[in-house]
């Protein structure tokens, strides 16, 4: 695995023009910002108290996480001042998947889908798969799985076209132990034909893959990795 590096210069170098590649990477950086400042809301005692209390069981499954971090997301945004780069970002969690021509519950959704509509006048989306991590055997039986990192890569059709995606685990326990583990994994025993850390705002890391999607017909993907502590 190489050394860091910048969001930006990763998506330099994967083709992407300098501009191109400053409108994605604040997007996801934006988006990846949300996200922790959603699990951090959702971490407070009086904020996990009254999500709990809407658990089915004392151990919140994962589409109760979503549910719980998409709320909290949702009201960040709101909240977020007018014309803010928060305000000029859509998030909606379970979101059915575009294309997807099977309906009512047999269509897929993915956990979460943030968008923006860009001054350059375009849109796009960056859609975020999560999946539990509470064994060792949940990386490839569940994270790397046709269900979990296979959603991008394997799915007719994918979650996403777009050329950056998103994979979230839901550190059940030992939330330390999670990223190096699927680093190591990835890097030995996935498709990705590069592996990196990558530097993200406020001082943040993520891990990126970038992988091939030819069988679907569609250009390499990029993958962010991180991982939430809910141990």
């Amino acid at each position: 695995m190489s050394a860091s590096v910048s969001l930006h210069r990763w998506l330099m170098d994967r083709g992407l023009t300098v501009q191109e590649a400053d409108l994605w990477a604040d997007f996801i950086n934006d988006a990846l910002e949300l996200l922790d400042d959603g699990h951090a809301l959702l971490r407070t005692p009086a904020e996990w108290a009254s999500f709990l209390g809407g658990c089915a069981g004392p151990a919140p499954t994962e589409p109760e996480l979503t549910s719980g971090l998409g709320d909290r997301m949702q009201r960040l945004r709101n909240d977020a001042p007018i014309d803010s780069s928060r305000d000029r970002i859509q998030v909606g969690y379970e979101c059915p998947t575009p294309g997807d021509e099977r309906h009512g519950n047999r269509k897929s959704k993915a956990d979460f889908r943030f968008e923006k509509k860009f001054d350059a006048g375009f849109a796009a989306a960056f859609v975020v798969e999560a999946k539990p991590l509470r064994t060792p055997a949940d990386i490839p039986n569940r994270y790397m799985a046709a269900d979990g990192l296979g959603c991008f890569l394997e799915r007719s059709p994918p979650y996403s076209r777009e050329l950056a995606v998103g994979m979230l685990g839901y550190a059940y326990r030992n939330p330390a132990a999670w990223m190096p583990a699927l680093t190591r994994h990835l890097g030995s025993a996935g498709s990705a034909t590069r592996c990196a850390d990558v530097a993200l705002s406020r001082g943040r890391m993520a891990h990126a893959s970038d992988h091939p999607r030819a069988a679907l017909g569609l250009n390499p993907v990029t993958v962010l990795h991180t991982v939430l502590d809910f141990a």
